[in-house]
């Protein structure tokens, strides 16, 4: 198993014990999320997942800079990558 540096906004940093940076040992993105998941609740669960298991379509994930899509949930991580999730903003007035 890869063991990955993830990074998190303030956001979802909330259902994370307030944690912004976390260590995870894991093949695939998806298992990353099933990890943190698992780790910190169905609060996070719900924000990252759908209930069909797949990434929400408002959920941005980067590994090391590379924007991935939710088709991409299943690819393989490497040792040392960085993991950045980040929900899309919007809303607010011009």
């Amino acid at each position: 198993m890869a063991k990955v540096r993830v990074l998190v906004t303030s956001a979802l940093a909330t259902y994370m014990n307030n944690e912004r940076e976390v260590t995870v040992e894991a093949d695939s993105v998806r298992e990353l999320l099933n990890k943190l998941a698992n780790r910190y609740g169905s609060q996070l669960s719900t924000r990252l997942l759908d209930e069909s298991g797949n990434l929400r379509r408002y959920i941005n994930i980067y590994i090391n800079d590379r924007n991935i899509r939710g088709a991409e949930i299943d690819q393989k991580l490497n040792e040392g990558d960085e993991v950045l999730i980040l929900p899309a903003v919007s809303g607010g007035e011009l």
